[in-house]
């Protein structure tokens, strides 16, 4: 269930906002897995493939976190304000990447924008 809010438009609630970061968050660390060294193997050859797709994955579940700390610190105030609304159209933006997967909750498909042709 979407929470409507004062600003008119709609506000997810807690249990939305964890599905969607654990969404994003499974897929950031799959991309992520080819990078994973196991204890002992040198690091990454900086500007390498490798450590560029380390870095990009852990930039994005960093922003994915940060974005679901703030929804979640302003639904739980009773009274989300802008932020609220910023850091959840991020979230809808950053999940328009997997907007076709099937496992991407149904409830998302209808928050996102339609899909140009």
């Amino acid at each position: 269930m979407i929470v409507s809010s004062r600003f008119g438009r709609s506000l997810p609630t807690r249990d939305q906002v964890i599905a969607l970061r654990d969404f994003i968050h499974g897929r950031t660390y799959a991309a992520a897995a080819p990078t994973i060294r196991l204890n002992g193997e040198p690091p990454h050859a900086p500007g390498s493939v490798l450590a560029r797709v380390a870095e990009v994955n852990g930039a994005l579940y960093e922003v994915t976190s940060h974005l679901c700390r703030r929804l979640y610190d302003e639904l739980e105030s009773g009274h989300p304000g802008p932020i609220a609304h910023a850091s959840w159209d991020s979230l809808l933006t950053i999940i328009v990447a997997w907007r076709e997967d099937p496992e991407l909750p149904d409830w998302v498909d209808g928050l996102l924008p339609v899909k140009p042709r």
